[in-house]
This record gives structure tokens, sequence and C-alpha cells, in this order.
């Protein structure tokens, strides 16, 4: 430093004299934002909330490791165990009112400890200061890399090879449940990890995974034996959509106090719905590819259908179909398709089902596959007899009333 404070001497002076005469200006916010033609009615600026990718997250987390390990050697677990002892509720029960406050204030303040001391050793010996002392040869560092590199795609080979098998037997053992969650705990908390780097087939084991999950839902529609045609809700359970579910909507009274609750907040069911949701959405920020995005928002609109929020269910099903049209995804096409049919199929719009429906027999067309045509024909015919019911009924009620005015009128 001596060289370097040598030669930059007259610039250290002149920055000593600017902090010396800086002052800290002691006025409210909104003085000082009016002077600058920036104050706002709340005089409060708006922060944004920075979202960092799951892939960012994971390397700030293993450089928090590396930085650790790199100036306390064996020591960085307890320094692991003291961060996240912060908040462990075993540790400050609610319960323990006078040693609660003092163990939390007693945390913090030794890590912060921790972290002062880990910055001074940083500023005397940097990182990559210690990393050099450790590897002098150039040569041997950059070879140690590579073959740290290469085991990881290896491992990563290995471990894709693997849940490829899994996937493949949950679809022929039809267990969609489990495969679904199979899928998604592959894809959103280990594939989004990995860099093009240690895995530069990324792209078609999204391809594969995504393809064979398709198929596995498509396998499902299918014509049972023995099933009735003229039976009431008779497309609904050929669309495998449970009858008990259909469309109840909540009558709201002025002045009742149920109306002003937050239902979403009690009920379970809702809770993990979404969850489930938020979980998606966060994924659909830092998507690529259009694949990817189409399973997605068919993943959300299947959520909302689930939870009788039809509305934001066809919503979301339409931008699966137009992110399906993207990749040129047929198949994906016409499961998003499918949603909206089982969505208008539970209001019991039947006009909107048809044309549903019969976009959804283009598509299999396209596929080329003759049981999903054959099937779709099934649900056309269902939905035309429950239409020519529906009709029939209607003009019963209205020569009933008819009748039921001329006797009126005669009396």
């Amino acid at each position: 430093m001596t060289h370097f404070i040598s030669e930059n001497e007259k610039l250290i002076v002149q920055l000593a004299e600017a902090r010396n005469n800086f002052k800290i200006d002691e006025r409210p916010l909104w003085k000082i934002l009016k002077e600058q033609g920036e104050c706002d009615v709340l005089s409060i600026p708006e922060i944004k909330d920075v979202i960092l990718s799951p892939l960012e997250i994971a390397r700030r987390s293993r450089a928090f490791d590396v930085f650790n390990q790199m100036f306390l050697d064996r020591s960085w677990i307890d320094v692991i165990f003291l961060k996240h002892i912060q908040k462990n509720t075993s540790l400050l029960l609610d319960q323990c009112k006078n040693s609660r406050y003092f163990l939390r204030a007693l945390t913090t303040k030794k890590y912060g400890e921790v972290k002062k001391f880990m910055k001074m050793l940083q500023a005397r010996a940097p990182m990559y200061h210690l990393r050099f002392q450790k590897f002098t040869n150039k040569k041997l560092m950059d070879k140690f890399r590579e073959d740290h590199l290469f085991r990881i795609q290896y491992q990563t080979r290995r471990n894709m090879i693997s849940a490829l098998r899994n996937i493949q037997h949950l679809r022929k053992t039809k267990n969609l449940t489990k495969l679904s969650s199979y899928v998604e705990e592959v894809m959103g908390d280990y594939v989004v990890k990995k860099t093009n780097r240690t895995m530069p087939w990324k792209f078609e084991f999204l391809n594969e995974v995504y393809n064979t999950l398709a198929l596995a839902l498509v396998d499902q529609y299918q014509i049972p034996k023995n099933f009735r045609f003229f039976d009431k809700n008779a497309l609904l359970r050929l669309l495998n959509f449970p009858t008990e579910r259909t469309l109840d909507l909540p009558t709201f009274v002025f002045g009742d106090r149920t109306t002003h609750q937050d239902t979403e907040s009690s009920d379970p069911t809702m809770l993990k719905s979404r969850f489930i949701i938020s979980r998606y959405e966060k994924r659909m920020v830092f998507a690529k590819y259009p694949i990817e995005k189409c399973y997605l928002l068919h993943q959300i609109a299947c959520t909302h259908l689930k939870s009788n929020r039809y509305d934001e269910c066809c919503f979301n099903a339409r931008k699966a179909i137009h992110e399906a049209k993207n990749c040129n995804s047929n198949i994906w096409q016409f499961l998003s398709t499918l949603v909206i049919v089982k969505a208008n199929a539970a209001l019991h719009k039947l006009e909107q089902t048809r044309e549903a429906l019969a976009n959804a027999q283009k598509i299999a067309m396209k596929l080329g596959n003759k049981d999903l045509v054959m099937y779709l024909n099934a649900c056309l015919s269902c939905n035309e007899e429950e239409f020519v019911t529906k009709k029939q009924s209607l003009s019963n009620t209205a020569s009933r009333r008819g009748s039921m005015s001329v006797r009126s009128s005669v009396c």
C-alpha cells in the first residue's frame, strides 16, 4: 500500500477533505424531495423488490459457504449454525417472555461480530490472494477446475438418466399424481440450478420430460367401459371431472360480516392453491423456453380449475395455447384446450363447450390419434344430448307457464 499511497497522495487528501466537509441533511424527507421536484403525496419512495433467480440464489449460497471455508476452515459450519439459529423457533420460544428477547439480541450481536471479523480478514488478505497462495501453479489449478467440472457433468448426466427412467416408469404405471409431483420436483428444484456448462443437453432434457408428461396426461382421456351417454353429467364424468364440484356461487349479502372476511386465509385448500400458483408464477419469470412456459401456464390453469376459479383458469389456458403455438407443440395445445372444455362444462355453458371441443378435435386430427378423435366425438355427443335435454325442459316450462296464464284468464 505504500507505493499506492505515494502515487495517489493528492487524491487521498481531496477525498479526506470532502469527507470532512460533508454534512448529513437532517431535514424531513418530504422537504428534500420537494427541492428536487420529486415529492409525491405520501413522500414515501417506492422500493422495488429484487427477485432473484433460483440459479442466482444457489450461487450466492455457495459463495457464502466458500467464503467461510476459505477463512475459517472447519469452523465454517459454526457460522452457518449461528446464522440460522437467529430465526430458530426452538430457541426463541414465545412462552419464554424474558429470555426470548435476550437470546435474539445475543445471537444477532454475535453474528454481527463474526461478520465484522470476516470483513477484516477479507480486507487483509482477499480471497483471490489466498487462492493464489494455495495454487501457485496455474496449469495445475486449471486442470483441477476442469476435472471438477467434468465430475459434476458426469454426475448430472447420471441423475438425469435416473430421472427419465423414473418418469417413464410412472407413466407406465399410470400414476399421474406422483408423476406430476416428481416432474415438478425435478424441474423446479434441480434442473433450474444447472447451467448450460454443467448440463449442455438441458433443452433436450426439458423437451423429453415435458413431452412424456403430456403423453401421460393424454393417456387418461379414454371412453370407459359400459359408459352411458344419456346419464346426467355424463360429459363431466367423461372428462374425469368430479361432478360434485360444479359451480356453486356464494351469495353475498350487503352488511353480512362474512362478506368482509378473508376466507382464503382460513381455508387450507385455498392457501395451498395460492402457494402452488405463486411457485409457478415465480418460475414463469425465469422460464426461457416456450414449452416450459406452456407447461407452467397449464399447471396454473389446472390449479385454478380445482379451486373453482373458472375465469382465471380459461385466461391462463389461452395463454398456454399461445405459448404452445410458439413452440409448435400440438399436444400441449390439446391439453390446454381440454382445460377450457372442463371449465365451460362445469359452468354448463353448452355452446362454448361445443366450440372448445371442436377446436380440440382439430388438434387431435393433427396429432393423428384415432382414439382421441373417437373420445372427442363421444364428448360432443354427450354435449349435444345435454343441449337437447335442456332445450326440452325449457320448452316444457314455457308451455306450463302458458297453460297457467290461460287458466288464470278464464277464471
